[in-house]
C-alpha cells in the first residue's frame, strides 16, 4: 500500500510539474504573438489621415472649382494660386497636376477681400469752405484700407476677409469629398510668408516626415 500511495503521488507530481511547464509555454507563446502583432502593426497618426503621406500630386484652385487657367479670375486670387504654386514647387513633397481628376490632393483656396462693414457707421463729410485749408494728404490705397490696429479693419468701413485654404480628395465622380484639413487666417496666403500653407506643410512633414532626396555627387 505504501508503495502504491508513493506511485500516485509520483505521478501527481509530474503531471503538476508537466501541467506548470504548458501552462508557462502558453503564457511565453501568447507573450510572442503579442509582440510580434506590436512589431507589425503600422503606427498611427493622430489628426492628419494617410493620404497626406501616400500623395504624389496636388492641384490648386478656387472655392468654385476655377484654376490658374480661368481667365475670370481677379488679380488677387490669381496671384495667390501663383504663389501657392510656386511655394509647393519650393517644398519639393508634392507635384503639381494641371488636372483636378489626376490629382491626391485638392488645394482649395480663397483669397480675402475688402468688405463693407454693416456696423460701421459711414465718416460724414463737411463741405469745405473757401478759407477751408486743403488737405493735401494722398489719397489712401484700397488695398491698404484694411490695415487697422489688428490688420483686418479700417476707420474708413471696411474690412478684409480672412483668408482660407482646405485640403480634399476627389470621389469616382469628381465632386470633393469630406474636407481633410482647414484652416483660415487675415493674410494668411500672403506672399513671400504664405503662413497658411506654411502650417501645412508643417503639420505633413511632422506627422509623416519625408525623407531627404539623395544628393547627386558631381563627376
Amino acid at each position: 500500500m505504501i508503495f502504491k500511495f508513493k506511485g500516485r503521488s509520483l505521478i501527481r507530481a509530474n503531471l503538476y510539474r508537466t501541467g506548470g511547464n504548458m501552462k508557462r509555454k502558453s503564457v511565453v507563446f501568447l507573450m510572442l504573438l503579442v509582440a510580434a502583432g506590436f512589431a507589425s502593426a503600422k503606427p498611427k497618426h493622430h489628426g492628419l489621415p494617410e493620404v497626406f503621406e501616400t500623395a504624389r500630386t496636388v492641384h490648386v484652385e478656387t472655392l468654385d472649382a476655377r484654376d490658374i487657367t480661368d481667365i475670370s479670375l481677379d488679380r488677387q486670387t490669381r496671384n495667390a494660386i501663383l504663389d501657392v504654386q510656386d511655394a509647393i514647387q519650393d517644398w519639393g513633397r508634392y507635384s503639381l497636376s494641371r488636372s483636378r481628376h489626376e490629382a491626391d490632393l485638392i488645394l482649395v483656396i480663397y483669397k480675402g477681400h475688402l468688405r463693407s462693414n454693416p456696423n460701421e457707421t459711414p465718416t460724414l463729410t463737411i463741405p469745405r469752405s473757401s478759407n477751408s485749408p486743403v488737405n493735401r494728404n494722398p489719397v489712401q490705397n484700397p488695398a491698404d484700407a484694411s490695415e487697422g490696429s489688428n490688420g483686418s479693419s479700417s476707420s474708413e468701413g471696411l474690412d478684409l476677409e480672412k483668408d482660407e485654404l482646405k485640403v480634399y480628395t476627389l470621389d469616382s465622380n469628381g465632386k470633393l469629398k469630406e474636407i481633410l484639413w482647414h484652416n483660415e487666417s487675415a493674410r494668411g496666403l500672403d506672399a513671400p510668408n504664405l503662413m497658411l500653407l506654411k502650417q501645412l506643410e508643417d503639420e505633413i512633414d511632422k506627422t509623416y516626415p519625408h525623407p531627404p532626396a539623395a544628393s547627386q555627387s558631381n563627376p
